[in-house]
């Protein structure tokens, strides 16, 4: 597995650098299901170049991926990913974005990775065996952190489905915008909550098992249990479980 695992980052890296050589050219920029759900040509050109790289190494290799160049058949080894987690913020920042992806077998996490492009940081959570930033394993999170003393990430929409005592509860809100690094910025201490909806599995296929090999606790439509399904999710994640049930509780629903 290790050999798999130094495959998926060396071919995840050589997509960062190919993102980073596209961005000196001209996007091309279409929306899927409403006028802010962008896509670019990198987007496409990224999940395809990492699908062909894999689809190369490896047999009988199956794939749920956003941009759905390659169809999703069922099979036991599982690859998912998101070629730009974070396109809106690609398209007007240029930063903030990240190719996520999470390899899968009989539907349980084996790795996941998340690379930051623009500032070079590469996460890694390994089931069973840590997370890492850059190749430096990351301690696990302080499980006593309260809710009164955590910085939580979420979009406004997401946040107005909380009572309101939550936001007067937690110590500030910051948000990155990409789920991916929303959730590794808690991995790595950055931050404490991350809380959002309408997610797919592949925005937090990978981070998702970086998180829960620090410590921290999630919650997938109220499951602990990540499914490998293409329907979108109401997700929770904070540094600790102490934190997550609060959460909970201020949760008013859909």
């Amino acid at each position: 597995m290790n050999e798999k695992l130094e495959f998926a980052k060396k071919v995840v890296y050589e997509s960062g650098e190919l993102i980073k050589q596209q961005m000196k050219e001209s996007l091309t920029v279409d929306t899927k299901q409403n006028k802010h759900d962008f896509v670019t040509n990198v987007d496409k050109s990224t999940e395809i170049y990492i699908v062909k790289q894999i689809k190369d190494k490896y047999e009988n290799q199956d794939f749920i991926t956003e941009e759905k160049s390659v169809s999703y058949l069922g099979n036991s080894q599982v690859w998912v990913l998101d070629p730009i987690d974070g396109t809106t913020n690609f398209i007007y920042q240029k930063q903030n974005f990240a190719v996520s992806l999470a390899y899968y077998e009989d539907g349980k996490p084996v790795f996941g990775i998340v690379y930051d492009v623009t500032r070079d940081e590469m996460f890694v959570g390994i089931d069973g065996e840590g997370s890492y930033l850059n190749d430096q394993k990351l301690p696990n999170l302080d499980q006593d952190t309260d809710l009164e003393d955590a910085i939580v990430s979420s979009d406004l929409p997401t946040l107005r489905l909380y009572d309101e005592a939550l936001e007067k509860k937690m110590m500030v809100h910051r948000y990155v915008g990409a789920a991916a690094l929303d959730t590794c910025n808690i991995a790595s201490g950055r931050s404490h909550v991350y809380i959002a909806r309408r997610l797919k599995v592949w925005d937090i296929g990978a981070a998702n098992i970086i998180l829960n090999e620090v410590g921290g606790k999630s919650l997938i439509d109220g499951d602990e249990t990540l499914q490998l399904v293409t329907t979108s999710v109401v997700y929770m994640a904070a540094s600790n479980e102490r934190i997550l049930n609060e959460l909970v509780k201020y949760y008013k629903g859909k």
